[in-house]
């Protein structure tokens, strides 16, 4: 059986707590490189943690000397990911990268079209698309036709530490791909409020979506609460579903509020692996699975863009 033979760039604490352990116990990939130029002990220990061959700091001897079909660039986009990505691109290697993909539109636009150009399949991390008790609830309102969603992500964290992204973009964002990948539809227009609370910079955003199929999306997002809160709404016709990604999904149906179906997350994951239950597993085998198929992964980047849009779009488009 033919395995994706895979280059990683990036050793941070989520590569090496969900990728590095995802893609090592593949049956369909293969890390044969891994490329740091900071955290050096960092790629020693994943080297050898998963004996992966080949080790550089400059991601363009990996490409150039290690046969690789794909790369891994986990990254932030602040630490210059879109030149980098580009030039993946341009070597004809399949891409993967985590959320936000860029620091603007302008840069994810230069991705996208780098991708058209070369043929390359490219995948984004918004794995709240591929975490089993959120598909299950998209699913069961789905069959009575998904009507409002809402998404919510609440943190406290008075510094902005992804200066200059803003919050919206650095972790707000997965709220706001996860009610169009809800919604199955692009955006029609959008009305939003932002706010500086107790701070000098924007932290707080609200917004409200109408999607071009009809269903009225809800995003809201502050960065000065009590404590992180990551949850999403899903309504349709005599059915809610309330979901805690990291807890459960709640589902009522026809007005029954004393006994309603409970999924929860670990316990529907058949896993209390993190990596399991909260999709990382499945993004990566789906992104392998796609590429050793000829298939298109989703969300690639011209997804993503739409995505960016609309982050443009509430910031821009505030009341």
């Amino acid at each position: 059986m033919r395995k994706l033979k895979i280059g990683i760039i990036g050793t941070g604490r989520f590569a090496c707590r969900a990728h590095y352990p995802a893609l090592a116990e593949s049956e369909k990939a293969e890390i044969v490189a891994i490329c740091e130029n900071a955290h050096l002990d960092r790629m020693d220990e994943m080297a050898d943690k998963y004996h992966i061959p080949n080790k550089y700091t400059d991601y363009k001897k990996m490409l150039s000397e290690t046969e690789v079909d794909a790369v891994f660039a986990l990254m932030r986009p602040t630490y210059g990911l879109t030149p980098i990505a580009c030039d993946i691109l341009s070597a004809g290697k399949h891409l993967f990268i985590e959320k936000p993909p860029a620091i603007s539109l302008a840069d994810m636009r230069e991705m996208a079209t780098a991708a058209r150009e070369s043929g390359c399949s490219t995948m984004v991390g918004f794995n709240r698309r591929f975490i089993p008790v959120l598909v299950e609830a998209k699913r069961l309102v789905s069959e009575r036709s998904i009507s409002l969603i809402v998404g919510t992500f609440y943190k406290r964290e008075l510094k902005n530490d992804w200066h200059p992204v803003s919050q919206l973009l650095s972790n707000g964002l997965h709220a706001l791909d996860t009610l169009r990948w809800l919604a199955d539809s692009e955006v029609k227009e959008i009305v939003a409020a932002k706010s500086k609370t107790f701070t000098d910079y924007d932290n707080s955003w609200q917004a409200l979506i109408r999607f071009t199929n009809g269903i009225i999306g809800i995003l809201s997002t502050s960065y000065s609460v009590g404590a992180r809160f990551h949850t999403f709404e899903i309504h349709g016709r005599g059915i809610s579903a309330f979901v805690d990604p990291d807890v459960s999904a709640v589902i009522y149906t026809d007005g029954n509020r004393k006994s309603p179906t409970v999924l929860h997350t670990k316990e529907f994951a058949e896993s209390e692996e993190f990596i399991e239950y909260y999709g990382i597993r499945a993004e990566d085998k789906h992104f392998v699975g796609s590429v050793l198929n000829g298939e298109n992964p989703s969300p690639d980047f011209e997804d993503a863009l739409e995505t960016m849009k609309m982050v443009e779009d509430i910031e821009n488009g505030t009341i």
